[in-house]
């Protein structure tokens, strides 16, 4: 069950590491070692004859040798391919676009390059590396919403590296690039996407729309670029340059850089119910491994999947720590204002901090200075961002300590049983789609005002661009003429466009004082902002008041910590077009198409933060809301005929008829939870970004049917992964559910945080026969 590697163990490395003083003992305490990880020396090349000045700089930042990868990269794009790269954290990727950019440059003052980030301040950050170089010829610029419009002319004309991210290409360069912007794409020679695994679902999918119109508008221009993508080690890599970019891609991956000495250990939170499987909180246990790191000196980041765990994680760490340490310690996360996260970035970089708990806002590679230890609490969405985020710790050849914290759920469970899944197999492929109407159809807006489109345009955005031009002329938002098709409005479309969501935008948060402290997308806000919710902000605790849907703000009091809400949600699937199907075992079968879900946010209770008592139920009065999605069905032969229930009174019990059906339906219930449960590890995502329903019969298959599907309008090949990876995905859970010890069923098995039917009813033991018959490892009807 466990596996271990050879070679040093963190904390036996330099005394300048703060893990020199942490004795094994510590270690011990804080969980089971699964793995040592051994020291990977670097594979080191003679750098070509680049340009005298490239090389002063490469000296300076001791890059006057290569590593092989780097190497590879660069021959491949002076070669004219298209490269990406999938290499460990902290290898280097950056100087695999940044070497053939800086060359470009040098060789010719007209000479541009495109350097895409997926934040801000990832662009801020290699901006100031990029300056501390001081290449003569070479002149970098950010420009994002926060450049000053005072500099915008002149980085425009100027500049010869321009620093962004895809959202402000999409609504700022493109629609300009027949003005300010024409130079820049007419010399376009390098276009560099970094951390491109990141781009998968809704993000990724208009990013890869924003590609093609880039493609479109460089080559208008007739510039012809290469793309240089680097990325986290995924199992799909080329698949997704190539679905990112519609372009074909070589793929560099073998990894010629250095690592230090890594001890990797897991740690699950001691069980308080064997028999009910309910384990103390992860995030209790987070605290405790972080507070416990931090006394002792050694600078750790621990990663929260949420806001709102970011922000209880360190309350609890400050409260272990007492006044002095707390002092220390901060919590880091997206919501924050530009200036409060540049303090905690400075903070921590010159060592004032010690620790700090961050969502994966910190996650990339922002330079915070040297990190000892790394406290990943619980399944971040991919095995990928696991790795991303031990490898904050310990850069070059330095020690690390890697902690894994399992939550309560199935996948967490089942990792920690498997740490094998990862530390070695690459199981998860990032997906996106392009054929989503809801982001195709408004980014073919914005191409068309960059410039008419016609029939040969389909070569760009693939074969929905038919059908979808269609529906955009026929509601008057294209007009034909001279046989192209133009935008039909006044406006920049782009504005229109966020790509980071697939609905109409965020719900902005504020005080009592007016004072915006944060935002909800807005097709969480029913959810997450409706009245009575608590709503938590640097470790205070707020209530919602007013929830203004068609206004998008939502009014907050401070109040005391004392309980957590959770809503009841009634949700219904509508199947609106069967694309694929094909048979199970025992005349089951499984489905794959369009759906149409609808949930209703009806109820909320309180939960008592110290004991987990429920303070109460209420009634909420939300409208609904509604998107069209795909989705996957299984459906199971039609039940058999129940008996009637049997007579009260002295001879008989009554009700076990009834409690059989409800039986059924907590087995389907229970299976959709556990399937829901691991499908993230195949397909890159967050439980959260996927919806389920179960039900007896449903109207349009007149079947046992469970439903999974995507949580985002369109879909965004999250159920289409599973589709494909059903069987293997369903064998995993029934491991899982095998593995855990409750006998009713748990967090670690079929219980989910998500439930919007507050995990009622559910049977273990059903979704178990469920799975079993599906798998055709037994032929009887799991009813009856």
């Amino acid at each position: 069950m466990r596996s271990s590697a050879g070679g040093s163990v963190a904390g036996e490395g330099p005394a300048n590491s703060s893990l020199a003083g942490l004795s094994r003992r510590t270690v011990d305490s804080i969980g089971e070692t699964v793995a040592t990880l051994a020291p990977h020396p670097a594979k080191l090349v003679k750098a070509p004859e680049f340009p005298r000045e490239l090389q002063r700089a490469l000296g300076s930042m001791g890059a006057g040798r290569l590593y092989s990868h780097q190497l590879e990269a660069y021959e491949r794009v002076r070669a004219g391919e298209n490269v990406i790269v999938a290499t460990a954290t902290a290898s280097g990727k950056s100087l695999c676009y940044k070497i053939p950019a800086f060359e470009n440059a040098l060789e010719s003052a007209r000479n541009r390059a495109l350097f895409l980030y997926p934040t801000k301040a990832l662009a801020q950050d290699q901006l100031q590396k990029i300056q501390k170089l001081n290449l003569r010829g070479v002149y970098p610029a950010t420009y994002d919403r926060d450049t000053p419009k005072a500099l915008r002319s002149e980085i425009r004309r100027r500049a010869n590296v321009i620093l962004t991210n895809p959202d402000m290409l999409s609504v700022g360069l493109l629609p300009s690039h027949e003005g300010p912007w024409s130079d820049f794409f007419r010399n376009l020679k390098i276009i560099a996407v970094d951390e491109a695994h990141l781009l998968r679902g809704v993000f990724g999918s208009h990013v890869a729309a924003v590609m093609r119109r880039l493609r479109r508008v460089a080559e208008l221009h007739g510039a012809d670029p290469r793309f240089v993508l680097t990325s986290a080690t995924i199992a799909n890599p080329l698949e997704l340059a190539e679905v990112l970019t519609g372009l074909p891609f070589s793929l560099v991956d073998n990894d010629g850089a250095s690592s230090g000495p890594r001890r990797v250990v897991f740690r699950n939170p001691p069980l308080k119910d064997e028999e009910k499987g309910d384990r103390r909180s992860m995030l209790t246990e987070a605290a405790f491994v972080f507070s416990k790191l931090v006394a002792q000196g050694v600078r750790t980041i621990a990663f929260a999947k949420s806001r709102k765990s970011a922000e209880l994680i360190y309350r609890y760490a400050a409260d272990r720590l007492g006044p002095s340490l707390a002092r220390r310690v901060s919590p880091y996360r997206a919501g924050y204002t530009v200036r409060e996260r540049r303090e905690i970035e400075g903070r921590l970089f010159s060592g004032d901090l010690l620790g700090v708990v961050s969502t994966n806002a910190l996650e990339l590679g922002v330079d915070v200075g040297a990190l000892d230890a790394v406290v990943c609490c619980g399944y971040p969405g991919s095995v990928a961002s696991i790795w991303q985020q031990w490898g904050r710790a310990g850069r070059g050849k330095e020690p690390s300590l890697a902690v894994y914290i399992a939550g309560r759920d199935s996948l967490d469970q089942y990792l920690y049983e498997n740490p094998e899944k990862v530390l070695g197999r690459r199981v998860e492929a990032a997906r996106l789609t392009l054929e989503n109407p809801y982001v195709l159809g408004p980014h073919l807006l914005a191409a068309a005002h960059e410039s008419p489109l016609d029939a040969t345009d389909d070569r760009y955005f693939g074969f929905g661009f038919d059908g979808v031009t269609e529906d955009l002329a026929q509601s008057g938002k294209l007009v034909r003429s001279g046989g192209r098709l133009h935008y039909a409005g006044d406006d920049r479309p782009a504005w229109n466009i966020s790509l980071r969501s697939a609905d109409a935008g965020s719900v902005l948060v504020a005080d009592g004082e007016g004072e915006v402290i944060g935002s909800v997308e807005s097709r969480r806000a029913p959810m997450e902002l409706h009245p009575g919710a608590t709503y938590l902000h640097r470790g205070r605790a707020y209530e919602v008041e007013d929830l203004n849907l068609p206004a998008h703000t939502a009014q907050v009091r401070l109040v005391p910590n004392r309980y957590y809400t959770r809503v009841r949600v009634e949700t219904d699937v509508e199947i609106l077009e069967e694309m694929s199907s094909r048979d199970l075992a025992n005349g089951s079968k499984l489905h794959w198409g369009r759906v149409r879900t609808t949930d209703v946010v009806t109820l909320y209770k309180k939960i008592q933060v110290s004991d987990g008592r429920e303070m109460g139920v209420f009634p909420l009065d939300l409208p609904p809301t509604d998107f069209e999605t795909r989705g996957l069905w299984v459906t199971l032969p039609p039940m058999p005929p129940l008996p009637p229930p049997p007579m009260t009174g002295p001879q008989g019990n009554g009700g076990e008829g009834r409690t059989s059906f409800v039986e059924f339906l907590g087995s389907l219930h229970a299976a959709e939870h556990a399937v829901i449960g691991l499908l993230p590890l195949f397909a890159m995502c967050d439980r959260g970004d996927i919806g389920g329903l179960s039900v007896a019969v449903h109207r349009a298959t007149r079947r046992p049917t469970i439903f999974v599907y995507d949580g985002y309008p369109g879909g965004v090949g999250i159920s289409e992964r599973g589709y494909e990876t059903f069987e293997e995905i369903t064998r995993d859970t029934l491991s899982v559910l095998a593995r855990c010890p409750c006998k009713r069923g748990c967090p670690a098995c079929v219980q989910s945080p998500k439930c919007g039917n507050w995990n009622e009813p559910l049977s273990k033991d059903g979704a178990i026969r469920v799975l079993r018959y599906l798998l055709g490892q037994v032929s009887r009807y799991p009813i009856g």
